[in-house]
């Protein structure tokens, strides 16, 4: 009986490892495969077929070019019998047949008809064999994943154990007869000590706890171990291969809203980049400044608000002037020297004109004209003494920057308000590229969110700045929301010609390594990344003009997303 106990848990010592990790010693696991599928083309449609579980065939139909969802039929012949194919969306399709889970290969030929064209389509599809019959240790593996055998057999094991640890419990020994001594005998040897009874059914005990313990554990280590590749969808996922291509099955495809386009060698204009900013048309915007120092006070209707229209002519604030006590006592002294001489001069004037034709009327016009000179120095002088300095709108627009305070002391220095017209923008740039800037034929500007917008040259600068020429743009149709003083980058298109495949800028990403790269379609769920060299067309688009040939598939739309495949 122990020696049987012994082999067991011998057994199941040298089983452990192998339930946790079937195979060989330390060999790898096996990569794991994607579904069964198969794909063909036309030049106008793309089929891929994937073989799911229990037979299930699942079409996918886009358009070869463009790899859009096609909205179409598609009816399908296995070895020669016809096959119902059952619509499941836009360019989806399920189709099942028993030929289907027979392992083998299988001819299949696609009918697919759409918008009034049809074509016929012939691929192979090799079904793979079923898994192969488990050997003994396998099938005692897969018996005990059973939820049921495996508590059962713990069960069993914790009680064996308890009753071998029960067996092994040390009991005190009779005692000891010594009829032989009484008998004249000599006494016989003496017991073994309890100390030497041997532990083995303690030890063998614990070992039966301890495999209750951890055989359940061991099952569920290397769950599906034999598991035939693609017998389960969550192998289907976007990854890279081991020569760099990426695979991105069609399921992914579809949620990526991954489109191409054929490459085509064409001729287009050179451009050149340089950063810009979004400026108000000088002509259209004004800045609101006092003529001297003096204190801001709200107009009628309180300051004006960020965002707030104005006319032009509108008032917006007050500054009453402050001077020192020397200061205002001059300009008092002055008005009452003024108000003294106008009434000296009204009535010099009074006098000459009663005496009309005694004087002469030139005379009649000096007093008159000196009368008037007088007046108007001290309607100069009268606002500075006790009126305000009304801040007035110079031209009609929106208000956009308010630095002024109630009770706030401002000098002719500090600009108070900023008006500006958003229908009326330029764009101000520095061109490094002199020779580029006589030959603009065109112009654009990408704001900070992606949008492009149209420039229109206005011209350029004389004088270098920063080594660089300053150049104008107008905006014809400035956005209602843009960022007046942000940044844009302007792409002047020049007369110089250029020839390559014009492609649009979200085309092209930047690779691990730093140069940019382009995805090629290269098959229905592969692609190929292509180092390329690019120069800007315009906002939107660029031109490659190496690394990519002609009636290649790109990526135009998601490449950025099939960038982060890993």
């Amino acid at each position: 009986m122990r020696r049987l106990l012994v082999s067991l848990l011998a057994a199941l010592a040298v089983a452990a490892p192998a339930l946790a990790h079937p195979g060989h010693g330390d060999e790898a696991a096996p990569v794991a495969q994607a579904l069964p599928r198969a794909e063909a083309h036309s030049d106008a449609f793309e089929v891929v077929a994937v073989l799911g579980p229990g037979g299930a065939l699942t079409v996918y139909l886009d358009r070869w070019a463009d790899n859009a969802p096609v909205d179409g039929a598609v009816t399908l012949t296995v070895d020669g019998q016809e096959v119902a194919a059952e619509r499941q969306g836009i360019g989806l399709f399920v189709a099942r047949h028993p030929l289907l889970a027979q392992p083998g290969a299988r001819a299949i030929v696609f009918t697919v008809s759409a918008g009034g064209a049809m074509d016929l389509l012939d691929t192979t599809l090799e079904v793979p064999q079923p898994p192969a019959a488990h050997a003994a240790g396998g099938a005692v593996l897969d018996l005990l994943r059973n939820g049921a055998v495996q508590a059962a057999a713990g069960l069993a094991l914790l009680v064996l154990g308890v009753l071998l640890g029960r067996a092994s419990v040390r009991r005190p020994l009779p005692p000891m007869v010594e009829d032989g001594e009484a008998e004249g005998r000599a006494p016989a040897a003496d017991p073994a000590p309890a100390a030497a009874v041997k532990p083995a059914p303690r030890r063998v005990a614990a070992a039966l706890l301890l495999a209750a313990a951890l055989l359940p554990a061991a099952a569920r280590a290397h769950p599906g171990h034999d598991a035939a590749p693609g017998s389960t969808g969550v192998f289907d996922a976007p990854r890279r291969l081991d020569d760099g291509a990426i695979f991105v099955p069609k399921a992914s495809q579809r949620l990526m809203a991954i489109r191409t386009q054929v490459a085509a060698r064409g001729d287009a204009s050179a451009a050149v980049r340089m950063v810009g900013t979004l400026v108000p048309d000088p002509n259209a915007s004004g800045r609101v400044q006092p003529s001297q120092t003096g204190r801001l006070e709200p107009g009628e209707r309180g300051f004006p608000i960020l965002g707030q229209r104005v006319e032009r002519g509108q008032v917006l604030a007050y500054v009453t002037p402050t001077y020192s006590a020397a200061e205002r006592g001059g300009l008092v002294q002055n008005a009452a020297e003024l108000d003294a001489q106008i009434t000296i001069l009204e009535a010099r004037v009074r006098r000459l004109v009663a005496l009309r034709g005694s004087v002469s009327e030139r005379e009649i016009s000096e007093a008159q004209a000196e009368l008037a000179g007088a007046r108007q120095r001290r309607a100069a002088i009268q606002p500075a003494l006790s009126g305000r300095e009304p801040l007035v709108a110079p031209v009609s627009g929106f208000v956009s920057v308010v630095r002024g305070a109630v009770g706030q002391l401002v000098d002719s220095a500090v600009t108070v308000f900023d008006i500006v017209d958003p229908s009326r923008l330029w764009v101000e740039a520095l061109a490094f590229d002199r020779a580029a800037v006589e030959r603009v034929t065109g112009a654009t500007a990408t704001l900070a969110d992606g949008r492009v917008v149209e420039l229109e040259f206005a011209g350029r600068g004389l004088t270098v700045r920063q080594q660089a020429v300053p150049v104008n743009f107008r905006v014809p149709a400035p956005p209602a929301d843009a960022p007046i003083g942000a940044s844009v980058i302007v792409t002047l298109r020049t007369a110089r010609p250029v020839e390559g495949v014009v492609l649009p800028s979200d085309a092209v990403v930047r690779s691990a390594e730093g140069p940019p790269v382009v995805f090629e379609h290269a098959s229905a769920e592969r692609f190929v990344p292509r180092q390329v060299r690019v120069q800007p067309l315009d906002g939107a688009r660029v031109v490659v003009t190496a690394g990519l040939d002609p009636g290649r598939r790109v990526v135009v739309q998601g490449a950025g997303l099939i960038a982060q495949v890993r």
